[in-house]
């Protein structure tokens, strides 16, 4: 008896400690059943098991956890606004609706680990710039090209990169091919909150208006983040801080960077590129699992993805959890400074085409990446492609992974399969 009790307590405390992704699944289950006058969204998974996308996993893992918690007698937030107990004491801030702390966040503020560079001169990334002229812009464009593609401008030694251990790398290392992307998740550090983490390699178009850079957005500049890969021992590694004018000259250089034009026909559907549009534009009552947008809300894609860059700028917890996107241990993107998890920054959009796979891990589309869950990479796999890019290999990873993630699992947008590839062609076509 002494032990049957012992073991259902174990299995009570995992739970709690797993409430804030639990109440707000059974929250996103009762949301959805109650609003049956929105059109459905086709959860038919394919025949083929192990091509099942996020969509089909989602649905199992919410109805799994529901089933979980009514044997436990359910759990309900406390405190109001949706705020949960369970964690640790209710913020005194507003602003934040689903509370949920970085368990680690007090030791890893404190914590120099062994990927922080010790070069003897310092930081010059926060200097301010002189008031250069167009000449002199035009100047450093030159110079920034050069160090973009040198591997010993800043006497750059052996990576310690798993990915490119032994390598010499460049900036165009990794930001190579027409998308300026290898389209590879590196381990890479320190980022923000921890030693290291798996990012995916961004694209550069328009970085001149998606500020803040790093995918958990801790640097302001360009200047900053050029340094930060520059120095880490994990990336290209050097061997002295860069100058204030090296990296003014690699900010203007990459501010020159610019997309080639999508082909209607080649690169994307055009018809069903249009009808996509309106969907990415057209704001929709959506249930947020996370609890980052209170219910009611309606938003679009469009609501994050704006502006010339198509990003806001700004950070947005993914559905915080294990298995899917998001990891609150090792890798939990921007922590606030009142420890809560603020999540991952807002990708651009601007040549998706060229970016595949997707999210900050590269779950999305790559079969060989540490944390993906067949989300769009096995059947690259299967059809012996691993490693494909282009419109083609972008399309089946925002159909089998992107799309149905936020019409699932976080936002329970609605959208038909039918619409689904609509929406794939209008991100292509950007």
């Amino acid at each position: 008896m002494r032990t049957r009790e012992t073991a259902a307590w174990s299995v009570r405390k995992l739970l709690v400690l797993s409430a804030p992704v639990l109440v707000g699944l059974v929250g996103f289950v009762s949301a959805a059943a109650a609003n049956s006058s929105r059109p459905q969204a086709d959860t038919t998974p394919p025949t083929t098991p192990a091509l099942r996308s996020f969509q089909a996993r989602a649905r199992y893992d919410v109805d799994a956890t529901a089933q979980a918690l009514s044997q436990l007698g359910g759990m309900s937030p406390a405190g109001g606004a949706g705020h949960l107990n369970v964690m640790g004491p209710t913020p005194s801030s507003q602003g934040s609706p689903f509370y949920v702390p970085d368990p680690l966040n007090p030791v890893f503020k404190n914590f120099r680990g062994p990927f922080r560079a010790d070069l003897p001169d310092r930081d010059h990334s926060n200097d301010p710039s002189p008031s250069y002229t167009e000449a002199e812009r035009k100047k450093l464009v030159e110079e920034g090209k050069d160090l973009f593609f040198s591997t010993t401008a800043f006497g750059q030694r052996p990576s310690k990169g798993p990915l490119v251990s032994g390598q010499f790398l460049s900036c165009a290392s990794c930001h190579s091919g027409p998308g300026f992307a290898d389209n590879r998740t590196h381990i890479v550090g320190p980022v923000r909150e921890r030693e290291f983490g798996l990012r995916k390699t961004p694209g550069l178009f328009g970085v001149a208006d998606s500020a803040p850079f790093g995918w958990d957005g801790r640097n302001p500049a360009l200047q900053n983040q050029a340094r930060g890969a520059i120095v880490s021992p994990l990336e290209m590694h050097s061997s002295r801080e860069p100058t204030k004018r090296e990296l003014d000259a690699l900010a203007e250089f990459q501010k020159t960077i610019v997309e080639p034009p999508a082909v209607p026909g080649r690169d994307f559907d055009p018809v069903r590129a249009k009808r996509g549009e309106v969907l990415f534009r057209t704001p929709r009552p959506v249930v947020d699992a996370s609890g980052e947008f209170p219910a009611g809300s309606k938003i679009a894609c469009a609501t994050c993805h704006t502006g010339p860059a198509l990003t806001d700028g700004k950070a947005h917890r993914d559905v915080i959890n294990f298995l899917y996107v998001g990891d609150p241990l090792f890798d939990p993107g921007e922590v606030g400074p009142d420890g809560n998890i603020q999540g991952f920054d807002t990708p651009s959009l601007l040549g998706a085409r060229f970016h595949s796979p997707y999210f900050h891990d590269g779950l999305a589309g790559d079969p060989t990446g540490q944390r993906n869950l067949l989300g769009g990479g096995v059947q690259s796999a299967v059809e012996g492609d691993v490693g494909a890019t282009g419109p083609a290999a972008a399309r089946r990873a925002l159909l089998d992974a992107v799309l149905p993630f936020y019409n699932t699992f976080r936002f329970h947008f609605g959208f038909t399969q039918d619409e689904l590839k609509d929406l794939a062609e209008f991100v292509l076509s950007l």
